[in-house]
């Protein structure tokens, strides 16, 4: 994330286009990551929300 504009908004973006709360965000002061807290019954659909998003069928 570190020195690029918009990684958290689509993280959160991603979430919220399915309509999952999320409970709880940390960043390290490093700004190479992002963690968040969903219900483990929206762990599924958030995962598959952020692979969407980032396009991450597409990495080999």
């Amino acid at each position: 994330m570190k020195g690029t504009v918009g990684v958290a908004a689509k993280v959160f973006s991603a979430a919220q286009k399915r309509n999952v709360n999320v409970m709880m965000i940390a960043q390290g002061s490093s700004e190479l990551n992002l963690a968040f807290v969903v219900k483990d019954s929206d762990c599924e659909t958030v995962v598959n929300s952020l692979h969407e998003e980032f396009q991450l069928a597409k990495i080999n």
